[in-house]
């Protein structure tokens, strides 16, 4: 292939019968598209062979080059003869056929600039992070072949600073590729090149097999033809972080006896994903409890479930410091790779669990510190139909099912007495009727 720009020249040679001679400058028409082109003699006078030279200019094309007709050579004013001092008889093959120029040679004539007809990627649509050393294979598309030299550049528009990728394979194709590898604070929700300038030669050539300077201009940016029309390439290398944590368990008091369980939720600023089994440390006395992660990899919250056991006590569940989320050896990071940023708030601050909910741990059993009554210091007997109001008091507020009983020693036959309220203080009360045959010196 041949072009303009590089300066170009074909040498064609007419062949005769025998020798001839020449005088002034004889001329030959070629074929060479919107505008043909006629070219002089240059040398040959005194043999069988003349030899033409035509220099490509800008516009030319053709895709076999050759004369334009069978009177293609001319004369110009000048003469070919042979030694006689015959005029040679200058008709030539039909072009294309036996003979021709075209039939001898395949000369291509290209003055057209190649262009880029597309931008995109052979990287899968998802999201990339620098923790994870991400690289993204970005081809950019001509529509011929071309050649590189040096290291042509593609400028990337990723956030507060710009990445310009170098040139990484593909001269002799229509396709090069160019690899970006993504650095901490890149970003892009879509990435794409900066402009419809983000192409340049950085010192070096993209030439077509004629030697024609590519034309670099790109697809204006999220137009037809861009990276971010054609893919969906996110840059992200901001941490995730715990935004709150909280509990899906109703505020109330949770033992040990009853088997309770608490659920609790940590929640970041994007999805995570989770493996291994990362811990929660929590505040639960005189012994903290570390609690598993149980569910919630792929979105923002993840679950962890505490088991209360016995000794364990907290008016308000909280976790334990701001470190107190851990990997234990497993990973949380973003759908970009990068490692989520483990710091809780401040245990009580707003977005922690005890901010968040009352939940009370009490393990402790309660006790009773006094039984009194509340009916007047008397002597009582059964004819009367006497009662006598007795109160269990206890160290904390208790809750009563059924029919708690309180035994009485009332003499040769002692009184089981039934529980008639309380429930929910600290204090229940139950009632004595005395009956036939009951008797004591200091009620007990």
């Amino acid at each position: 292939d041949y072009g303009a720009e590089a300066g170009d020249t074909v040498s064609i040679q007419v062949v005769f019968s025998e020798v001839v001679y020449v005088t002034g400058t004889p001329q030959l028409e070629l074929e060479t598209g919107s505008t043909d082109r006629t070219v002089d003699y240059a040398s040959g006078s005194g043999t069988n062979t003349l030899n033409f030279t035509y220099t490509v200019q800008a516009g030319d094309t053709s895709s076999d080059l050759d004369f334009t007709s069978t009177s293609a050579l001319s004369l110009n004013s000048g003469t070919i003869k042979d030694a006689a001092g015959n005029a040679a008889t200058l008709t030539l093959a039909s072009p294309g056929a036996s003979g021709s120029l075209a039939a001898n040679k395949a000369i291509v004539i290209d003055t057209t600039k190649s262009t880029v007809t597309n931008v995109t990627s052979s990287t899968s649509n998802d999201d990339y992070g620098a923790e994870a050393g991400d690289t993204v294979s970005i081809q950019v598309v001509f529509s011929e072949a071309v050649y590189v030299t040096g290291t042509p550049q593609l400028e990337l528009e990723t956030g507060g600073t710009d990445r310009s990728v170098d040139y990484a394979s593909g001269s002799g194709s229509n396709t090069l590729t160019f690899t970006y590898t993504v650095q901490a604070g890149d970003t892009s929700s879509d990435l794409d090149f900066t402009s419809t300038s983000a192409l340049s030669l950085n010192g070096g050539t993209i030439k077509d097999l004629a030697g024609n300077a590519a034309t670099l201009t790109l697809a204006s940016p999220g137009a037809s033809g861009s990276l971010a029309d054609n893919k969906a390439i996110v840059i992200d290398t901001t941490k995730s972080t715990v935004t709150n944590v909280t509990s899906s368990t109703s505020d109330d008091s949770y033992s040990a006896e009853a088997g309770d369980t608490v659920s609790i939720q940590v929640t970041f600023s994007e999805a995570v994903y989770v493996t291994g089994t990362p811990q929660l440390e929590l505040e639960t006395g005189g012994t903290d409890r570390t609690v598993d992660y149980v569910s919630g990899s792929g979105s923002t919250t993840l679950t962890f479930t505490y088991t209360v056991q016995a000794g364990d006590t907290s008016s308000d569940l909280d976790f334990t410091s701001t470190s107190a989320l851990s990997l234990n050896g497993g990973t949380i990071k973003d759908l970009a790779g990068n490692a989520a940023t483990l710091t809780l708030a401040s245990p009580g601050a707003s977005g922690s669990l005890a901010d968040n909910k009352a939940i009370v741990i009490d393990t402790t059993k309660s006790t009773v510190t006094n039984v009194t009554s509340s009916t007047s210091d008397d002597s009582y007997s059964a004819e009367a139909g006497d009662t006598v109001s007795i109160q269990v008091t206890f160290s904390e507020a208790v809750y009563v099912t059924g029919t708690p009983q309180l035994e009485l020693e009332t003499g040769g036959t002692d009184r089981t007495v039934d529980y008639v309220s309380g429930t929910g203080t600290d204090t229940l009360t139950f009632t004595y009727t005395v009956q036939a045959g009951d008797t004591s010196s200091d009620l007990d």
